[in-house]
């Protein structure tokens, strides 16, 4: 009995050893809090869309998230052991752009920026971040980061295309710009070839003009046509639109005066002709206004007709003037358009002026309000510069209208009349 006894308190000893070592084992070693926080742990990584691997110095892996084990096609347990370039590339050694050992050693991270997809297809990008358990590289781990890149490296390589054929684009529009720019240069130099090099030299009469396009070529034109030592044409005409189907028009018009001239008709009749030449011709919408007098230094007179244009004025020394108007619309447009003439007599001194209605439709840069100059503000200042000298006249009429912007051609003919007996 004793024996018996003596062998359950034995037992009972034992059992109540056992229950304190797992009591005291339970509270320093607390074991489903290992458990639980591994369970933590892989949610963690879980819950990350990129594919993350705990690689070895030795390339095995020793954990994955499931976007790993979604990406490699592969399950779990066959992940886990295995050399992470036999898993990705089917090889028997390591990638040769690897940079595993590198990081270990670098103790640092690395990146490989681009490297092939397993698949074939697209383009990865990998991250290895090294991690130590020990201060020696004997316990090292790697955490392998990888982003799949291929829609990146497609938009790339779609805008490197883009970019590719913009280029292109750009350098034949560039060759296609010089190549405007010299036939431009081209045509305007045929158009100042048309216009007069300088004002004549004519007795009773002192002539200058001005002359300023606002693109390379313009719908603006003039000359001076003499029928006899005292008989000179003058003709001003404005082209409608800007560049060169303005300057087209206003060739066109250009070679009908030099060929209506010829045959010394009245001002309204040779206005006649040159509207039947432009309708025969252009097939637009393009027009012309114009001017053309006749001045007789003999009779002291100025025959003339308008097709819609500005009318010029003449300014006399006290500084009044006289409008020249006459009734015509524009060329161009109506077959059995009419076109006025009159005569007007002259005084010595009297300065004629013509002109195209860009010199006044014009808009101050300093006027908030960006009100238009206009025709009457133009004559004003035309009226007073009676008392200058007429080697001044066009100089001061520009350097008066300094702050006023132009959006169009402008021509400005000035003409003085003087003794044509002794010329000044």
């Amino acid at each position: 009995m004793s024996s018996l006894i003596a062998a359950l308190l034995i037992v009972a000893s034992a059992l109540l050893a056992t229950s304190i070592l797992l009591i005291i084992l339970y509270f320093r070693y607390p074991l489903h809090l290992i458990f639980k926080s591994k369970a933590g742990f892989q949610d963690m990584l879980d819950g990350i869309s990129d594919p993350l691997a705990a690689i070895t110095k030795d390339y095995e892996i020793t954990r994955v998230n499931k976007a790993y084990v979604h990406f490699t096609h592969s399950s779990f347990d066959k992940i886990i052991g295995q050399k992470c370039y036999t898993l990705l590339r089917e090889r028997t050694t390591p990638c040769p752009d690897c940079t595993l050992l590198k990081a270990i050693s670098a103790h640092s991270s690395t990146v490989i920026h681009h490297t092939l997809h397993p698949s074939g297809k697209g383009a990865l990008s990998i991250t290895l971040t090294p991690y130590f358990a020990a201060k020696d590289d004997k316990y090292a781990l790697v955490v392998e980061h990888i982003r799949d890149i291929s829609i990146l490296e497609s938009l790339k390589l779609n805008l490197e295309e883009k970019n590719n054929s913009l280029t292109n684009t750009m350098k034949h529009l560039n060759d296609a710009r010089l190549k405007i720019k010299d036939e431009l240069r081209l045509a305007k130099m045929i158009q100042q070839g048309t216009l007069p090099e300088s004002a004549p030299e004519f007795r009773g009469l002192k002539i200058n003009s001005i002359y300023h396009p606002v693109t390379e070529v313009g719908g603006d034109f003039f000359d001076y046509i003499q029928f006899s030592p005292t008989r000179l044409g003058v003709f001003i005409g404005d082209a409608s639109g800007h560049g060169l189907a303005a300057a087209f028009i206003a060739t066109i018009a250009k070679m009908s005066l030099y060929h209506n001239s010829k045959l010394d008709l009245q001002p309204n009749e040779l206005l006649s002709n040159i509207n039947r030449d432009l309708l025969n011709i252009v097939h637009t919408n393009h027009y012309l206004t114009c001017f053309w007098g006749i001045i007789d230094t003999t009779e002291s007179t100025f025959t003339y007709s308008r097709a819609g244009h500005p009318q010029p004025i003449i300014i006399k020394r006290d500084g009044s003037h006289i409008q020249l108007n006459t009734s015509g619309s524009f060329i161009g447009i109506m077959e059995k358009a009419v076109f006025g003439t009159h005569t007007i007599r002259y005084d010595k001194t009297d300065r004629l002026f013509i002109f195209t209605d860009g010199i006044y439709d014009v808009f101050d840069r300093n006027d908030p309000e960006q009100n238009r100059f206009g025709y009457d503000k133009f004559i004003e200042i035309l009226k007073s510069t009676s008392y200058l000298p007429f080697n001044k006249l066009l100089s001061t009429i520009q350097h008066t209208l300094t702050d006023y912007s132009y959006a169009d051609d402008y021509t400005l003919i000035a003409i003085e009349f003087t003794d044509a007996k002794h010329q000044d």
